[in-house]
């Protein structure tokens, strides 16, 4: 059995005003949780930090760890960085949307769509286990711009150029858009932060779709806040919780900070009541 991770976290980006601060501290916190916690070796986990993380750097690096893993392998990806929305292309999104990654060479035009994960992720043999945490949003309200770099929380959301010009232009946009990088339908989300649904991944997403998931100042530095209270949850529990624990936990803590965003969970059943990060027996 391997235990191999992908760990993205993007602070830096080639372009002006979107720029974060606690998506590397994210990476850390996780490689030490993997390492000290689970027991993943360091030369099993690919770290893509700020301009290491290009569209050609992460496609690679999660291609890979899908692809190469093996019966009772287990797998986990962390991203921590920019999410956001752009027109879809090939009509399968219900409100016109593909929600997308944000690397640090980002394209417009070429982005890594929830397409491209859901046909990635949909590869991975049979009884793999395959954790995917994205502390990002992929919605937002129209009106929200960029913040300045001294604001003590920031929303890990980033409008694309399309939407940009329509509010300035004066029209209207809709609201929020579901997050794509959910599997379950909106209906399904909107009755539960815990979501039954056939795909070969558990998924925990940072907030609901009318949310965003923050860049926060925590514990002396700044951090994702979704990343912050899932690794606290794990060392209260010293590892030992399910999947629907650590949401629960996760949850509760985000509250508690006086955070809006409600993490997500979503998967099969019998995975959810699964430890975390145990091999699917």
């Amino acid at each position: 059995m391997a235990k191999r991770a992908v760990l993205i976290g993007i602070n830096r980006h080639k372009f002006p005003g979107a720029d974060l601060r606690g998506c590397v501290n994210d990476v850390v916190n996780m490689t030490g949780v993997l390492t000290q916690v689970y027991g993943f070796a360091k030369s099993d986990i690919v770290t893509l930090t700020d301009f290491a993380a290009t569209k050609k750097a992460i496609q690679t690096a999660i291609r890979a760890l899908v692809t190469g893993a093996r019966k009772g392998d287990v797998l986990y990806l962390h991203y921590s960085g920019h999410g956001a929305n752009v027109p879809d292309k090939n009509g399968d999104e219900a409100d016109g949307r593909d929600e997308i990654l944000c690397p640090t060479d980002l394209d417009w035009k070429s982005p890594i769509t929830d397409d491209w994960l859901r046909a990635t992720f949909n590869r991975l043999k049979a009884g793999v286990s395959l954790t995917v945490v994205m502390d990002c949003c992929h919605s937002g309200t129209n009106t929200r711009a960029l913040l300045p770099p001294d604001a003590p929380s920031i929303p890990r959301y980033l409008p694309n150029p399309w939407d940009l010009m329509a509010v300035e232009s004066g029209r209207r946009l809709r609201g929020a858009v579901r997050v794509g990088m959910h599997a379950a339908s909106r209906a399904a989300r909107r009755r539960s932060d815990v979501v039954n649904v056939d795909i070969p991944e558990v998924l925990v997403t940072g907030c609901r779709d009318t949310q965003t998931s923050a860049d926060a100042y925590l514990g002396g530095s700044f951090n994702g806040a979704l990343t912050y209270n899932l690794v606290a949850s794990i060392k209260e529990k010293k590892g030992k919780l399910t999947y629907r624990d650590l949401h629960t936990l996760t949850k509760g803590r985000l509250a508690k900070g006086k955070f809006d965003q409600v993490p997500q969970l979503e998967g099969r059943k019998e995975h959810l009541d699964l430890p975390f990060l145990s091999p699917i027996v």
